[in-house]
């Protein structure tokens, strides 16, 4: 059996947070930080991940800070990230993709549009390079 594929989701607002977590559990390990901070925090620590899931409003380290901080560090700038966030305009979205965000999913969203984006996006990556272990080390 294949390894199931560890997501990190770095969400202040539980409910949202719960809502993923049920919703990706059977496919996914799931790993749930409240902020920016303490996702960045659990990665240096070495832990697993082949993909984050980033709200931009958060307290201590927002969203973009977060996305910042891992394409500006040597061992994360390849982790794949995709963005969630209540902000719909295009500039907002535009900006995080030009920050290198994979992704920009709008709240609300439908729970299994999330985990079909975080599964193309993982597919993409493994068609771009087969021999890429994501976060399986």
């Amino acid at each position: 059996m294949k390894p199931l594929y560890n997501v990190l989701i770095a969400e202040d607002d539980p409910f949202i947070r719960k809502v993923l977590r049920q919703t990706l559990k059977d496919d996914f390990s799931v790993i749930t930080k409240e902020n920016g901070i303490e996702a960045v925090s659990w990665l240096e620590e070495g832990n697993p991940v082949d993909i984050v899931l980033s709200d931009i409003q958060m307290p201590h380290m927002d969203g973009k800070d977060l996305l910042r901080t891992l394409r500006a560090s040597p061992s994360f700038q390849r982790l794949p990230i995709i963005i969630l966030s209540t902000f719909s305009d295009s500039a907002t979205r535009i900006s995080c993709l030009n920050m290198g965000a994979d992704d920009y999913i709008v709240k609300p969203f439908n729970p299994l549009e999330v985990k079909t984006k975080i599964a193309t996006v993982l597919r993409r990556i493994e068609a771009t390079n087969p021999k890429l272990s994501l976060g399986h080390s």
